[in-house]
């Protein structure tokens, strides 16, 4: 569960420096060039093309899988090798029915599909797999993109790590905030390449605002805000589909659920006995508390690292989390209202909100003592007493390419300052998770920089700014 102690030691936090600043803003444009395999030729026993393994062949898996296959045919620079999925899969063509609409639909997931769409043969013991440590076992496999349910993002990450595999992790890198720091740990001491799947920094005008932002044009930090509004009449994520070939003799359950494996001595799954067979909690893990954080790790996770990226900020000081399970009772057990409230050191608040039942929209807002910024997709807004300053950029057409050819590029020449690096995936892993602890426990928890772990705030956190202010004011009490 969130906030499970696993004593992780610290990391000491780098801020971004120019040179990735001025590489990242560049980054949109490079996205849509040609992609050559120049740079992989100092890739050891890659042959000129890195060879991925895909563990996790569900949904979001398929678009990974579509991106390498279309970059392998246009650059031959990366190749899909190995496919490990816990589910056979299934093929078909169904009829889909929503309100009044029907429609034909293809589906195609799991390990035996997935295996086919890569150009392997299903049969192939040795690169089409349940479990997946058989492929980081294999030299002929460079890196990995694992896009599991959440449970497993953290284990899977640390092996593959220290198998001297480089990874492209799906949101959110881990589940929990003591893998996030084990994991920052482990790919410093091995220094592979790490990217995280948050599709919104591929977007350079993040890296723009953060310049800004460093620059002084709004003065300190003061507060800053988005929001994540979702909804759908069948109920957030119960629209992934149930079908009867998902059953105990084409699922790996005890794989699917990993309580055989821990981080830190915390098994990342529950029992067979806690978690019997179900089709549904396979399919739709993410109504799920033992596999999912809910909105805080599928919807606030991505505007959270956007905004970790624009501001500079880092790991937080004090969360706390309000909301509840108000509207969707469907038998899921997270939050369909939440907000988090994340306070910082330097002085700066950041407020998330949202709902999984209401779909209006909400802004992104970054305020300082002197001014505020207005951040969009390609755009930002600086508003000030003595004047107001727009810029627009071009984003990539597809954000997710856009990380994959990041990836690639710096693989090739093993710079590990990626678009979306490891470094701001588990800060913002560190917030979301201490958020979904807060409302479980309805406590506020403090981040405690230097033994990595969450201490509950017993009235430290306001105690020390009282003082802050008593010192430096002639009005002393």
């Amino acid at each position: 569960m969130p906030g499970s102690e696993c004593n992780p030691p610290v990391i000491e936090h780098r801020p971004v420096n120019r040179r990735s600043f001025f590489r990242q803003t560049t980054a949109a444009a490079a996205a849509a060039l040609p992609l050559t395999a120049a740079s992989y030729a100092r890739v050891p026993g890659s042959n000129r093309s890195l060879r991925i393994a895909f563990l996790g062949c569900g949904a979001r898996a398929q678009a990974h899988i579509h991106l390498v296959q279309k970059l392998a045919r246009e650059t031959g620079a990366v190749a899909a090798v190995a496919v490990c999925d816990v589910w056979d899969g299934l093929e078909e063509t169904y009829e889909h029915r929503f309100g009044k609409t029907i429609s034909q639909r293809n589906y195609s997931q799991g390990l035996y599909p997935s295996a086919r769409k890569c150009g392997l043969d299903p049969d192939n013991p040795t690169h089409v797999v349940k479990d997946y440590r058989r492929l980081l076992d294999r030299k002929d496999v460079d890196a990995v993109c694992i896009a599991t349910p959440d449970h497993w993002h953290g284990r899977m990450c640390l092996d593959a790590a220290a198998a001297g595999k480089d990874l492209f992790v799906e949101a959110p890198m881990t589940r929990t905030a003591a893998e996030a720091i084990e994991l920052l740990t482990v790919l410093n001491r091995t220094e592979r390449v790490c990217t995280v799947g948050i599709q919104s920094l591929a977007d350079p005008i993040g890296s723009v605002v953060a310049e800004r932002i460093q620059a002084g044009v709004i003065g300190p930090l003061v507060h800053v805000s988005a929001g994540v509004f979702r909804s759908d009449p069948r109920g957030q994520w119960r629209f992934y589909r149930l079908s009867e070939a998902m059953n105990p003799a084409t699922i790996d359950w005890d794989l699917f659920l990993g309580h055989r494996f821990e981080v830190r001595g915390c098994p990342i799954g529950p029992t067979p006995e806690q978690c019997p067979f179900d089709a549904a909690t396979f399919a739709q893990w993410r109504c799920d508390s033992r596999f999912s954080g809910g909105p805080f790790t599928d919807f606030y996770y991505h505007p959270v690292c956007r905004l970790l990226r624009g501001t500079g900020l880092r790991f937080p000081g004090r969360v706390a989390a309000a909301g509840g399970l108000f509207h969707e009772h469907d038998g899921r057990d997270v939050a369909d209202v939440a907000t988090i409230a994340a306070d910082f050191w330097e002085g700066c608040q950041l407020l998330i909100s949202g709902s999984t039942v209401n779909d209006t929209a909400a802004e992104e807002q970054i305020r300082g003592r002197l001014g505020s910024i207005r951040l969009g997709k390609g755009w930002y807004e600086i508003f000030r007493e003595e004047a107001t300053e727009k810029l627009t950029v071009t984003p990539p057409r597809n954000e997710t390419e856009a990380l994959w050819r990041d990836f690639l590029d710096c693989v090739g020449r093993r710079d590990r300052q990626t678009l979306a690096p490891p470094e701001i995936g588990a800060a913002a892993v560190v917030i979301v998770a201490l958020a979904e602890q807060s409302l479980r426990t309805g406590r506020a928890w403090l981040w405690d920089a230097a033994q990595g772990r969450a201490v509950a705030d017993e009235g430290q956190w306001l105690r020390t700014w009282l003082q802050r202010s008593w010192d430096g004011s002639p009005c002393k009490i």
